[in-house]
C-alpha cells in the first residue's frame, strides 16, 4: 500500500488517473475512501491523489497535538514527495480548513481552490454548528462504531437523504468500518479543527476559488455563506438544494461536474 515518510509519520495516499495533479482532503473522522465517486469520476481528466489524514484511515495516528497547519504541512509534504510542485486542492469541511491553510502557507503549491462544505473557523461557525454536535454526541453515546457512523452520517445529511439511499449510507458505513478511528485521533482532529479561525487571514487567497455549499448543512449553516460572501468576494460560490454536509456522497455527479468544470474553465 502506498505511504510516504511525512513529519515523521507515514501517510496513506492513493492516486488515481493522469494529468493535472488534484489533491483531494477529506474531513473530520472520514478516511479518503469516501471520495470514491470523485476519484472514480475526475480521474477521467485529472491525477487525483487523496490521502488520509493524519489520525485517519490507514495513515498513523499519533497521540500528540494535531494542527490545522501541521496538516497542511503533511499534505504539501506528500505532494513534494510525489515530485509536484503545484496541484489543484480540494477539501471537504475540516479538509477544507487544510485546504486554505494551504494556501495561505504555501500559495505557490496550490493552482485552483476548491471549498467544500466548510467555512473558515472562529467563534461564530462553532456556535452555529453547536446544535449539530451536541444532538450528535447524545445520539452515539455508549454506541458501537457501526452504529456511530451510521447515527453521524444519518444527522449529518439532508432530511431523507439515508432513507431514499440507503446503499450509499451502508458502503459509507463500510469503508469507514475498515480502519476504525481511534477515540485519541478524533479528538485530536476535532481539537485542531475546533481552533482553526482564518477570518482574518482568508482575504489574503488570490487563487481562483470554487465554494460549494449544502443548503442544509447542520455544521456549517448556510448563514456562513454571506461570511465567505464578505471576504471572499472574488470567490465562486455554489449552494446546492436539499443538501446536508457530507456533499461528496450526497450529489457526487454533480460535485464532480462542477469541480471539473472548475478546473478546466
Amino acid at each position: 500500500m502506498p505511504h510516504q515518510t511525512v513529519n515523521g509519520i507515514q501517510i496513506y495516499y492513493e492516486e488515481t488517473g493522469t494529468g493535472e495533479p488534484l489533491l483531494l482532503l477529506n474531513g473530520l473522522a472520514f478516511p479518503m475512501d469516501l471520495w470514491f465517486a470523485q476519484i472514480e469520476e475526475l480521474s477521467k481528466d485529472f491525477r487525483v491523489i487523496a490521502m488520509d489524514n493524519r489520525g485517519i484511515g490507514r495513515s498513523d495516528k499519533p497521540d500528540d497535538v494535531y494542527s490545522m497547519e501541521l496538516m497542511a504541512s503533511d499534505s504539501v509534504g506528500l505532494l513534494q514527495a510525489l515530485g509536484i510542485q503545484k496541484a489543484h486542492v480540494a477539501g471537504l469541511s475540516m479538509g477544507g480548513f487544510i485546504s486554505q491553510e494551504i494556501a495561505l502557507s504555501y500559495p505557490e503549491m496550490v493552482n485552483r481552490l476548491v471549498l467544500v462544505a466548510t467555512g473558515m473557523g472562529g467563534p461564530r461557525s462553532m456556535a452555529l454548528g453547536k446544535p449539530f454536535w451536541d444532538r450528535t454526541a447524545a445520539a452515539i453515546a455508549g454506541k458501537k462504531p457501526w452504529e456511530i457512523y451510521r447515527i453521524d452520517l444519518a444527522l449529518m445529511t439532508a432530511p431523507g437523504f439515508v432513507a431514499e439511499h440507503p446503499n450509499i449510507l451502508d458502503k459509507a458505513v463500510e469503508l469507514r468500518l475498515k480502519n476504525p478511528q481511534p477515540f485519541h485521533a478524533f479528538v485530536r482532529q476535532f481539537t485542531a479543527a475546533g481552533l482553526f479561525d482564518s477570518n482574518e487571514r482568508v482575504q489574503k487567497i488570490n487563487h481562483p476559488t470554487l465554494i460549494v455549499l449544502g443548503r442544509e448543512d447542520p455544521i456549517f449553516p448556510i448563514a456562513l455563506a454571506e461570511d465567505f460572501r464578505q471576504k471572499m468576494p472574488q470567490a465562486k460560490i455554489v449552494i446546492y438544494e436539499n443538501c446536508g454536509h457530507a456533499i461528496h456522497l450526497e450529489k457526487p455527479d454533480r460535485l464532480s461536474k462542477d469541480i471539473r468544470e472548475f478546473l478546466k474553465s
